[in-house]
């Protein structure tokens, strides 16, 4: 896209829950089966955000995660 200061920008977007951005507790008070698929899919998530986030680097383009919030999407 182009921006108001004329700027062609080249983005790439990943669209995701907030819950699954911000990551899990760290040290919550149980560690159940939902507290661990939680943290495996932080971790996932994370390992291919640094991936995509070196991807972009290497082509000129920036990175970005987008949540629910950021669309204004109320749940």
């Amino acid at each position: 896209y182009k921006r108001k200061d004329g700027i062609m920008v080249t983005e790439m977007i990943e669209v995701k829950p907030a819950s699954q951005v911000k990551g899990p507790p760290r040290n919550p008070k149980r560690k159940t089966k939902a507290w661990h698929n939680a943290v495996m899919t932080y971790v996932t998530n994370s390992a291919k955000w640094a991936a995509a986030t070196e991807y972009c680097e290497d082509r000129g383009w920036s990175f970005r995660i987008v949540t629910e919030k950021e669309l204004g999407v109320l749940l």
